[in-house]
């Protein structure tokens, strides 16, 4: 009877005192996961104004205007001129081996420049 009794005192002291070390580790846990989600959290919030910094800065550079001008300032490009346009039967490609396909291409491009003199003329006439 005395072991029982001295195996439920010894028992009654032990379990407190477990579970009050699971508490005070449990509770070190939280408090370390509390600073992690504190720290993601800033990080969310920094990520945040960056993106909303990089959309303001993304919609100025994509401002059409300014492309507009840069692309005239930087790249000399001249709208498209009639005479700058064939028709691909009028075009030699290397692929074709067949003499009369080459002759008729060559007359093909040579119709179409006489063809183009008139043209060049017409938009001469015009400007």
């Amino acid at each position: 009877m005395t072991s029982t009794k001295t195996a439920s005192y010894v028992l009654s002291i032990i379990i407190p005192c477990l579970l009050g070390f699971g508490i005070l580790v449990m509770k070190n846990q939280v408090q370390g996961l509390e600073k992690q989600l504190v720290v993601i959290n800033k990080n969310i919030q920094n990520d945040i104004k960056t993106i909303h910094v990089l959309k303001a800065e993304w919609s100025h550079l994509n401002n059409p205007a300014r492309l507009r001008k840069l692309a005239a300032k930087h790249i000399s490009l001249n709208p498209i001129q009639a005479e700058q346009i064939i028709n691909l039967s009028a075009l030699p490609f290397e692929y074709e081996a067949d003499d009369s396909r080459r002759n008729l291409a060559q007359k093909n491009i040579s119709d179409y420049a006489d063809q183009n003199k008139g043209l060049k003329k017409l938009a001469k006439a015009q400007r």
